[in-house]
């Protein structure tokens, strides 16, 4: 049983024990460093300590879903994090960009996509957190990369989008790391419409706009 100091003091401890996984984490990142990495084995055991001391907290259930989320099992992962947004929560900058992120990694509708990614954004307009857009084709070569820039600077909510390669079982794919601009309402097609950019002809693209109906569906209009 848990004791009366425990019971006294349970939630305290539960945020203050979140205040130090994502403190670490920003220090880490401000110093240039790799973040801290949420599924590594010794934050799974201080989930194991905080799930124990303050069970149906939303910061918990944040917690237990990445935990589930590292043994593969992402309907859990859904479970734990839906659990957690039914309280309206609001002050945890990892948890509303994570589910936004999950989101956008499994191809959900756009417009669920859009109100997980403002949710988030108005509740952290200065938040330093990214997501991430896969790119079904990466730059060719420097034409291709500076067309794919210039589409995103276009994007008026992005401030930056980082086009990056990254190894995913062995084959080589890219993506498009995307920084928000404070105050700016999302809509994920106009980034999908600017990673689109690169199925144009190269001599083509400055005369052409890419609109999407949704995340899948992109058509070009002359300008």
């Amino acid at each position: 049983m848990i004791s009366d100091w425990y019971r006294r003091y349970r939630m305290l401890i539960g945020i203050y024990t979140i205040a130090v996984i994502v403190g670490a984490r920003e220090y880490l990142v401000s110093r240039g460093q790799d973040p801290v990495d949420f599924l590594n084995e010794k934050w799974g055991d201080m989930t194991d300590v905080v799930s124990a001391i303050n069970p149906g907290d939303p910061d918990t259930e944040f917690l237990e879903a990445v935990q589930a989320l590292q043994r593969g099992d992402e309907e859990t992962f859904l479970e734990h994090m839906e659990e957690a947004l039914t309280s309206d929560v609001k002050h945890n900058d990892l948890m509303l960009q994570s589910y936004a992120q999950h989101l956008l990694n499994t191809g959900t509708d756009h417009e669920q996509v859009n109100a997980a990614l403002n949710r988030w954004r108005e509740n952290h307009p200065f938040s330093a957190e990214t997501v991430f857009l896969p790119l079904a084709t990466g730059p060719r070569g420097a034409t291709d990369l500076n067309d794919l820039n210039r589409a995103f600077a276009e994007v008026p909510w992005v401030t930056e989008a980082r086009i990056e390669s990254y190894g995913d079982g062995g084959a080589q794919r890219w993506r498009a790391t995307i920084t928000f601009r404070p105050g700016q309402p999302v809509d994920i097609r106009d980034a999908v419409a600017a990673a689109s950019v690169v199925a144009l002809p190269p001599g083509q693209r400055h005369l052409y706009e890419v609109t999407c109906v949704n995340l899948t569906d992109c058509s070009a209009e002359r300008r």
